[in-house]
């Protein structure tokens, strides 16, 4: 039995290594994969870090051309404002310049109606008191108002 005791101990005494080996194998392997995954998380943070940096720096750019365009675009209201205003006060002034020369035109008219009368009246008092009037000449008229057609 001495034999087979010594058998079962140098069999025990190669696998002991053996196992040790075995399990030195098994947590390399395990430490391997782990490093393996850590480095995959790690690569995968970079990568959502350089996507959420070029993300950013789109948006700064986008959110510049947008400030400038909002800009331009007030600028140019603010431009089209002050000539609105402009247009309105010419257009205020014009209304005022009418209204005072249509009034000044009704004026006349009636001036030239009341001495249109007193022309007719004189006349008629030349004629009734036995005299002739005076023929009409280009210097002193009677001239025709021209009013414009009526459409």
């Amino acid at each position: 039995m001495s034999t087979l005791t010594e058998v079962l101990i140098q069999i025990g005494t190669g696998a002991v290594p053996l196992a040790v080996a075995y399990l030195a194998f098994r947590s390399a392997t395990d430490a391997n994969k782990k490093t393996q995954q850590t480095a995959l998380v790690q690569a995968e943070r970079q990568a959502e870090m350089e996507r959420s940096k070029v993300d950013a720096e789109a948006f700064l750019r986008a959110k510049t051309i947008y400030e400038d365009a909002l800009s331009q675009m007030e600028k140019q209201l603010n431009r089209m404002q002050g000539q609105a205003a402009q247009v309105d006060a010419d257009l205020a002034t014009e209304q005022t310049a009418s209204t005072a020369m249509r009034d000044q035109i009704n004026r006349l008219q009636a001036q030239i109606r009341a001495l249109e009368r007193t022309v007719v009246t004189l006349r008629t008092q030349l004629t009734a008191a036995g005299l002739s009037p005076a023929p009409a000449s280009e210097t002193t008229g009677p001239y025709q108002l021209r009013h414009p057609p009526l459409e």
